[in-house]
């Protein structure tokens, strides 16, 4: 059976519970952190740096094409 990472949990306030005047909360709950960009394993990885290289290398060519038709 594999395990599953554990899981950051971090305190919430809905807009609504919020005093402002005590700066208090009336009714904190917790829930997952937010994570942008989304965790990645080492492939997923990979394949978006190829991603990323691959559409720099398109933008290249395309310029240098330019370069040597203006000449």
């Amino acid at each position: 059976m594999e395990e599953q990472p554990a899981q950051l949990l971090v305190q919430y306030c809905k807009a609504a519970d919020y005093n402002a005047t005590t700066g208090e909360c009336a009714a904190p709950f917790y829930g997952p952190a937010s994570s942008f960009p989304p965790a990645l394993d080492v492939a997923e990885g990979f394949q978006v740096s190829v991603v990323i290289v691959g559409a720099w290398a398109v933008g290249f060519y395309i310029k240098q094409a330019r370069r040597t038709a203006n000449v």
